[in-house]
């Protein structure tokens, strides 16, 4: 017999015996690869159908004595990709490959063995052809489900921030929708929750990994996951407010472990859906505040800054107040590029000290005081009077947030 016609009775052998090596391979995946056995008995027909296929296409390719086609290699793609979205890892769908090589190699050589000691030749050219067959799939398996997981991450990913998003601002979906969706996340909601809303440099190239690890280490979460969101360049994190959390410390220590420049509004906590809302409104509030004043960072907390947040209210207002305070010094400045309303502020920052004043405006003391005194004649407010001076103090921190909401308004 030529080695051509031992190669075709070997292989229509083994496809006599196609059943038993479907139930072997099938029945040793399904005891030895845990990830398969708790999808249940339902998905056993799922894995005896793509081992039959398997198989059916390493006897096709043992009897055209070829390699793996184009066909055969999109019916491994889809099953690669099916158990992605299973959920089996990528190290189980390769082991069950390997399963089902072994089990067919384990007939061939019995039947490679019945054919006497004239089949050597034969038993090499099998083996060779089933490591090539192995190795085929296995890449081409891997490949797919790698494309499929890249896939099922990125609506994964989509479908969390669209539920962030629906929890931050309001969704009409009912809260007991919010509170499963959050589930499926992975997320607690009865906890209360305190929102950091912050500002990073801008070429960072993970804000969201990194504030997340930074704030788990902070505020020491042991089993509840702070819950971050990047949105366009503020990094939002949401953290479950334990009563061992110390909020006087946590987020200072959180900025401390962040590489670069790094500023937080902070609100809450608050309970509830609403809570968790509110105190997100409150820390992205706190946070322009912060950044319009140029206050001391790196964390600005909203309870530290109701004022502002009253005068921020009624813009229409805000923008009255300002006119019937400060409008002679804009005006002034405006008409003659001179720097009365950055004069006072540096003077109020300044805790009432002409030096300190002149030497962050680069100005003479003698200059900030004949300044100061121009002011006082503009406006009719006088600085040794303390409404007057209380006044303009709110004036001009009313004038930097009303600049900031313009900013925000034509940006």
């Amino acid at each position: 017999m030529s080695q051509a016609s031992q190669l075709m009775t070997i292989v229509d052998r083994f496809l006599a015996r196609l059943d038993e090596v479907v139930e072997r391979s099938s029945a040793t995946i399904w005891d030895g690869i845990q990830s398969y056995a708790r999808l249940g008995d339902g998905f056993k027909g799922d894995v005896r159908a793509s081992v039959r296929e398997n198989v059916a296409i390493l006897a096709h390719v043992l009897t055209e004595q070829q390699e793996v086609g184009a066909l055969q290699m999109e019916s491994i793609e889809r099953v690669g990709a099916r158990r992605a979205e299973a959920g089996i890892p990528l190290e189980d769908v390769l082991h069950a490959y390997r399963i089902v090589s072994r089990v067919c190699w384990d007939v061939l050589a019995d039947e490679c063995r019945s054919q006497g000691a004239n089949a050597l030749e034969s038993t090499i050219e099998l083996a060779e052809a089933v490591l090539r067959y192995t190795d085929q799939i296995s890449t081409c398996a891997a490949d797919a489900y790698s494309r499929a997981q890249r896939a099922i991450v990125r609506e994964q990913e989509g479908a969390r921030r669209e539920f962030l998003s629906d929890l931050l601002y309001g969704t009409d979906a009912s809260p007991d929708d919010i509170l499963r969706r959050a589930h499926a996340f992975g997320y607690d909601l009865s906890l209360n929750y305190v929102a950091l809303v912050g500002i990073g440099p801008a070429k960072h190239p993970r804000k969201e990994g990194a504030v997340a690890s930074a704030a788990s280490s902070a505020a020491n979460l042991a089993t509840a996951d702070p819950i971050v969101l990047q949105k366009a360049d503020q990094t939002i994190a949401l953290i479950p407010a334990g009563q061992s959390l110390d909020l006087g410390t946590m987020p200072e220590k959180m900025v401390a472990e962040l590489d670069g420049r790094w500023c937080f509004g902070m609100g809450g906590p608050d309970p509830g859906l609403e809570g968790i809302r509110r105190a997100y409104l409150e820390a992205r509030e706190a946070l322009e505040i912060g950044v319009a004043l140029g206050l001391g960072g790196p964390v600005y907390r909203f309870d530290d800054l109701l004022l502002y947040h009253f005068l921020r209210t009624e813009p229409a207002l805000l923008d009255r107040f300002v006119e019937q305070t400060l409008g002679p010094l804009i005006e002034h400045d405006d008409r003659r590029k001179g720097e009365l309303v950055k004069t006072i502020e540096a003077y109020f920052n300044s805790d009432g000290s002409v030096k300190i004043a002149g030497e962050v405006l680069f100005a003479h003391p003698h200059t900030v005081t004949y300044r100061l005194k121009q002011i006082e004649r503009l406006t009719g407010w006088s600085l040794r009077d303390s409404e007057d001076k209380l006044r303009l103090q709110l004036a001009v921190r009313a004038y930097r947030l009303a600049q900031a909401r313009r900013d925000v308004d034509e940006a």
